[in-house]
């Protein structure tokens, strides 16, 4: 779980939301598997003990009054080989609730959006479900924990890369978060397999392995528009 990075302060939001309700699960993967697939893409891993980082996260939000849920999964890059700074992040592939939004951001965007039914509570105890037109792709939740939280304003700024090869955006993620550790003992993680999603299968053949819950009530998320990757 990273807390900051820099960011080109000439940016424009297009969009910056405030309330949003927020259950993001961070953890690590196999590096070498991640440092393949991200290789193709250009870029390279950022790393912790070895690991490749990822985080999963859902948010429920309100744009101009207009209601709707996102889910995404990400994966931490960095801009040297040594991997220990996390100047980025890879976006391979997100779902939006709303049929019209996640077409919006596909056409006008360039993003890796595609519509699904997602749900998510950011309370104890904290879940996060996803699902296709027919199926359960990711489950998600928290076992009810025997400590209490900590609690820390969390705040990062930085691109978002797109699988394109040519563009990203920039991204404010911020706000008072409640941090839980996740336990594959109890909690619950279950992904399927999907052919129209390949990120599922990548999940399961890197071997996703959850290492913290961050569960925010009031936080900011704020986009760019989406610029190409020598911008910044």
């Amino acid at each position: 779980m990273h807390r900051s990075t820099s960011e080109n302060t000439s940016i424009q939001y297009a969009a910056d939301l405030n309330n949003v309700k927020e259950v993001t699960l961070h953890g690590t993967a196999d590096l070498s598997f991640w440092r393949a697939v991200l290789n193709q893409e250009g870029f390279l891993p950022y790393h912790e003990a070895d690991k490749a980082v990822l985080l999963l996260s859902a948010i429920d939000a309100k744009w101009r009054g207009f209601k709707f849920k996102e889910f995404v999964i990400a994966v931490g890059v960095c801009n040297t080989e040594n991997g220990t700074s996390l100047d980025g992040y890879y976006l391979p592939r997100a779902f939006n609730s709303s049929k019209l939004l996640a077409f919006s951001e596909r056409v006008f965007f360039k993003t890796p959006y595609f519509h699904g039914n997602i749900r998510l509570q950011n309370r104890i105890p904290a879940f996060i479900k996803l699902r296709d037109s027919s199926e359960v792709l990711l489950h998600a939740e928290m076992s009810m924990p025997d400590t209490p939280p900590m609690v820390e304003y969390l705040e990062w700024r930085g691109p978002i890369f797109l699988p394109n090869k040519r563009d990203k955006f920039f991204a404010i993620l911020a706000g008072e978060a409640e941090i839980y550790p996740f336990s594959s003992e109890v909690d619950t993680f279950e992904i399927k397999a999907s052919t129209d999603h390949e990120i599922f299968q990548q999940l399961i053949d890197s071997d996703f392995t959850g290492s913290v819950w961050v569960l925010r009530n009031n936080s900011r998320h704020a986009k760019s528009k989406t610029y190409v990757r020598d911008f910044g």
